[in-house]
This record gives C-alpha cells, structure tokens and sequence, in this order.
C-alpha cells in the first residue's frame, strides 16, 4: 500500500493560498495599493472595469522595481520588507507577508510593469494562472503599474459568488475610503469604466481630506477626540451626539497605520456612546491609534486587518476615555450645527373620509380587547383569542400591497414639490443610482446630483415622514447584497421586504381602536398569512375550546 500523503504541486498550493489572501476585487485593489503606499508614492490611480471582474489596474509613481525583483516579487514569501524573525516585532508596512502578488497572479492574468527612478526602461511581466508567460524590457514612467484581468478565471466556483458589478464596485470604494482617510498626504485617484469617482489630490489638512471623502455634512458635526495613557496614544474624530446613522460602516480603526476590525475597540466606541445615541445606532469615528510594535501582534491573518493587543484593557480604556472626553465638552473641541432629530413614529393610517366615524369601518372578524407591551395586540372572535404582533402584521400588508402594485403597474407615491439633496457615502451612491430603475418601479426615484448627493424625487406613500437619509443608507446596504445571478424580481422582492419593514408601525406604539380595526381588516383582505416577510410569526390563536379545556369548562 503506498503512501496518502503528498506534497501539493504548486498550482494548488498557489490556488489554496489565493482563498485565503484575495476575496473579492476590492481585496486585489487592497493589496496592490498598500504595495504602492509602501513604494512610497505619491499618487495612486486605481482604474477598474465592470466591479473589478473584468480588469483592475494600479498605477503608481512609487519607487518602481529591477528585473530581478520583478520577477522575485512574483514569488510566494518573497518581500522586502521582513528579513528576519526580529523584523515581525516591529512591522512597519501595510505588507510583509509576501503573499498578495504571487496570490493574484495564481487566480488572474496579470500584467506587472516597472521601473526605478535609476533606470532608463522598465520590465514588463506577464503571468497567467501563476505561470510566467513572458518577460520583456519596456518604457514606462517610473513607478509601477499592474493590470489584472479574469479574476478567478481559474477558479470558476469562486467566481460565481461574485456579487453584482455595483456590489463589488461599492467594496472598492471603500477599500480606496480606509486608505485615503489616513494617507491624506497621497494623491488617489479612482475611475470606473473611465468614469472618475475619486480624484483626491494630497494634503496636509486631515479634516479637508474627511470632508472630501465623507462629505460636508459629516465633516460639520466631528469633534476632535485625543488622548494617552503610557500603553499608547490617540488622536482622531468623533462624531457629535446629534449625529448618527444606522450603520457602523462610518468608524475607521488604524493602528500604526494599519485599517483593522476589532472588537475590542469597536466595544469600547459603543461603550463611549451608550448614553449619547439610542440603542443599534452608530456614530462617524476615524481613530489614528498608535502602539508601540513590541505591545502588538498584526501578523494573525493573511488579510493583515486583524490585530491581537498585548494590554487589550488598557487600549479599550483608552479610546472609551478619550471618546467619553471629546463627547462630554464638544464645544471645546469644535463647533458644529445642530441636525433636527424626529422620532420615528409611524401609525397605522385610517382613511380620512373614514375617520370621523369608526363605525363606518366595515367590522373584522376580530374584535380589539387590549394590547401588550404597545407592541401586541389582544382580539377575539367567533373562533377563539389571538395575539396579533402589531409591526409583523403591518410589514406583511405594505409587502403585499407591493408586490400587488408591481403586478398592477405602480406604487401610490408621493412626489416632492422640490427634490430632497441627500449627501451619502460614495459608494452608497453608486449602488443607488446604479439600481435606480427598479427603485423607481416601487414608488422610490433617485436622481444623481454631484459625486456625493442623490435627489429624492418622491418616495413610497407610507413611508411619508420617514428620514430619508438613515433609509438611503440602510438601503444601499441592502442593494450590496445582491448577487452577480439575482433576477431583477428577486432584487425588487428584496426591496420590498426592506421597505415594508421601514414603513411598518413600531412596536412601543399605542394604537387607537380605529387602527386596530383598520389594521386587521386589511390583514384579513391578504387572507390572514401567519408570518412576516422574514418569515417571523406574526400571530398566535387559540380556540374557545382550547380556553375551556384549560378552566375544565366541558
């Protein structure tokens, strides 16, 4: 019987590998533009075509590469950036591992052009499936240029689970928006299908940077937060109390440099604004940590955004008090504007020639009793008692009233007499004016105004009074979701959930009479269905005989 175990040929090897360090475009994007940061440029050009699965080129005027640390840089665990064990200590770069390049020519064609700033001409490369296909002398600027193209051409399962094109495009941006925040002193520049989304020439000014990349709104309500305690030191920019979205896509962590995604400081964020903003909302922070190297470990995962904190407590001390500071005197700090903050209160709409006389309301099969919580509601009927969850029930008629107006040809809108500017995240804008066709097909129309603003033009009629800027920004977080093979019915049902769940009464909300009247009738018109469009239950029922058995009635 010979042996089971064998050493993997290479082509494996360096497909194995590529799962590991390349995910997605934006993560070919990551790491050849932290290449280009440690060449020491002074200028980054990323251009892509149709979401980076086409082709994705970075250019850079950085220091540029020989002949033979071109070819060597196409290595597995070739870098010059560690030498020996003593160099993982203090890790310096954004790269060391010596594992990007190799990873993405092993899944992609790619092309590697180059050249120092001693040389009269460069080196071309061009790399197939992680073979070297041909090397020949070129002229080219200084600096270096890579193009890859086909990505995962050889690895067709991981291509299919690509998302869309806007999808993988908003996860570039923001890979380009977590480099740029912190490397404001480099030029960036961004084009897809050689349309410019970024173009951010360098600066000393930080805040100009920030409001360049997040825009003015933003920008208007940061405080500056700082501090030290001998384990490390802070500085960055938070947010007021007034201002808060419903996503924590706006904090940006850097230690010594690096983006990471932590726990540990995320926890400490939360914990800063526990008593300033409400519960699943979330704050715009960009905190510049630095450690010395020797209290922190980077070398955990082959995406390098993840750390491990030698005194953990002690950082999370940190930024909780230096946060809890800049928030506790923000006129101190900086001044800002005051954004107006509505609650959120739907209710359940009667119609108003109904209204003045309830009895007019064709009676449900159900009678109100009481209601629980301001979130259940008590009835009963010929049949027995039932515990209604007054938002589930509502979410499920707006979805079926939805889904019946598409089919009919259109949602009830309500269009502005003057179009509402909204200002969102750059990537947030392109899912949305790249999906604005179905958006429209539901009652919702978006126009593009400038590289970092939409303009409501109306919007679903039960959604009137709704924030429009919270809804824009957890919509476009939906819209990420959609994959390269979702059908546009499939999206537009999806955007009906989302939206129905918006616009559905809250629970914590007392209802009148009437509305539970008209509530469940409309309830019963859809047939009586059971369950939200997220599948949770939405009713619970009992018999007469079920009620007597539990007294011993009968």
């Amino acid at each position: 019987m010979g042996a089971k175990i064998r050493v993997l040929p290479d082509e494996v090897v360096g497909k194995i590998a590529a799962g590991e360090v390349i995910e997605r475009p934006a993560s070919v994007v990551k790491e050849l533009v932290e290449n280009s940061l440690d060449a020491g440029s002074r200028v980054v050009t990323v251009e892509i075509e149709e979401g980076g699965k086409r082709r994705i080129t970075v250019m850079d005027d950085g220091e540029g590469m020989m002949r033979a640390d071109a070819l060597l840089a196409l290595e597995r665990h070739a870098t010059s950036k560690v030498y020996d064990e003593g160099d993982l200590n203090a890790i310096r770069t954004l790269g060391f591992r010596g594992e990007a390049l190799p990873s993405i020519a092993a899944v992609s064609r790619l092309s590697l052009i180059t050249r120092t700033h001693d040389e009269l001409s460069g080196t071309n490369v061009l790399v197939e499936g992680g073979q070297v296909k041909g090397v020949e002398e070129i002229g080219t600027p200084p600096g270096t240029r890579v193009e890859v193209e086909d990505l995962f051409y050889n690895v067709p399962a991981r291509r299919k689970f690509l998302r869309g094109v806007q999808s993988e495009l908003a996860h570039i941006i923001e890979v380009i928006t977590r480099m740029a925040l912190i490397h404001s002193s480099v030029g960036f520049v961004l084009k897809h299908n050689k349309r410019v989304l970024f173009n951010l020439p360098p600066t000393k000014e930080e805040l100009s940077r920030i409001r360049s990349i997040l825009g003015k709104e933003i920008a208007s309500r940061l405080v500056k937060a700082q501090g030290s305690n001998g384990f490390g030191d802070i500085r960055g920019w938070a947010t007021v109390p007034t201002y808060c979205r419903g996503s924590s896509k706006g904090i940006y962590i850097y230690v010594n440099g690096r983006y990471i995604r932590d726990k540990l400081i995320s926890h400490a964020v939360s914990e800063a604004y526990r008593r300033f903003i409400p519960a699943k909302m979330y704050p715009v922070v960009i905190l510049f940590l630095s450690v010395p190297f020797s209290e922190l470990d980077v070398n955990c995962h082959p995406a390098k955004m993840e750390v491990r904190f030698r005194r953990g407590e002690e950082i999370h001390r940190l930024v909780s008090d230096s946060l809890k500071g800049a928030l506790s005197h923000p006129q101190e700090t900086r001044s800002y504007e005051i954004s107006e903050i509505r609650e959120e209160m739907a209710s359940y709409s009667v119609p108003s020639s109904l209204a003045p006389a309830a009895e007019m309301i064709p009676s449900p099969l159900w009678r109100m009793v009481g209601q629980l919580k301001g979130t259940y509601l008590v009835v009963e009927g010929d049949e027995g008692v039932m515990i209604v969850d007054q938002h589930a029930a509502h979410e499920r008629i707006l979805y079926e009233r939805m889904k019946r107006s598409l089919q009919g040809g259109g949602v009830s809108q309500q269009p502005f007499l003057i179009p509402q500017p909204i200002e969102v995240k750059r990537e947030e804008k392109e899912l949305l004016i790249g999906n604005r066709a179905a958006l429209a097909t539901i009652g919702l129309e978006l126009e593009e105004f400038g590289d970092k603003t939409v303009t409501v033009q109306s919007i679903p009629s039960f959604l009137q009074g709704e924030e429009l800027q919270p809804l824009l920004e957890a919509l476009s977080e939906e819209l990420a979701e959609r994959g390269e093979g979702d059908t546009l019915e499939h999206c537009l049902d999806r955007i009906c959930v989302f939206l129905a769940c918006r616009g559905a009464i809250k629970a914590n909300r007392r209802l009148q009479e009437e509305e539970v009247r008209s509530l469940l009738r409309d309830w019963e018109a859809i047939a009586q269905p059971t369950t939200c469009p997220h599948g949770r239950p939405l009713v619970v029922k009992w018999s007469w005989r079920e009620f007597e058995k539990w007294f011993r009635r009968g």
